[in-house]
């Protein structure tokens, strides 16, 4: 069974559904979750989601291990992409539009992860997401959308929905239970 990865995106307005969706992971989940949302360095967002959700949030690293069950978040002000099975941190030209990336978080998942990669795009700003929810079609990977008529800032979703195939829009409310019937259906939970 090829290993699997979910990775969430989101910019303004998204923390709240970014919350919801975490909520709901279940303590054994057998997958690395990465999160990004739009911002600076002094984003406390690692401390945030400590404080609301169960898995283990730990603010990525540079060369840090992605680790099953555990919440990787990646840091304002930086990029973060995977490699392999490790995340690289650091500043790069060609996607400073949005920090952190979520197109270059996406891609990167979809080159390492494939068809074992899982996407969300929440509420947000722009286009950031599109490029790399792209990418994870292509490799055969599943896209979660919220929809754009409901989300706090329609454009980052609207963007995912105009140019991709989404394998689902969704509510906020609904993403949740969605995104847990993909972790059941893709044997995503360790026996307790």
């Amino acid at each position: 069974m090829n290993e699997s990865i979910i990775v969430i995106g989101a910019s303004a307005g998204g923390l709240e559904p970014m919350i919801d969706v975490l909520k709901v992971l279940p303590p054994n989940l057998d997958a690395p979750v990465v999160v990004a949302i739009h911002g600076g360095e002094l984003s406390k967002l690692t401390e945030v989601l400590t404080t609301k959700v169960k898995l283990p949030v730990r603010k990525a690293t540079d060369g840090q291990a992605l680790n099953r069950g555990v919440i990787a978040v990646c840091p304002g002000g930086e990029h973060t992409r995977i490699e392999g099975r490790v995340l690289r941190l650091g500043r790069l030209s060609d996607a400073a539009r949005f920090q952190p990336s979520v197109d270059l978080l996406f891609r990167s998942a979809a080159e390492s992860y494939g068809a074992g990669t899982v996407a969300v795009v929440l509420s947000g700003n722009l286009n950031d997401g599109t490029l790399g929810a792209q990418a994870i079609h292509e490799a055969g990977g599943c896209t979660l959308v919220q929809a754009p008529g409901e989300a706090a800032y329609s454009s980052m979703p609207s963007s995912v929905v105009l140019h991709d195939h989404p394998d689902a829009v969704l509510k906020a409310q609904d993403i949740p239970d969605r995104l847990l019937e993909l972790v059941g259906e893709r044997g995503l939970v360790r026996p307790a």
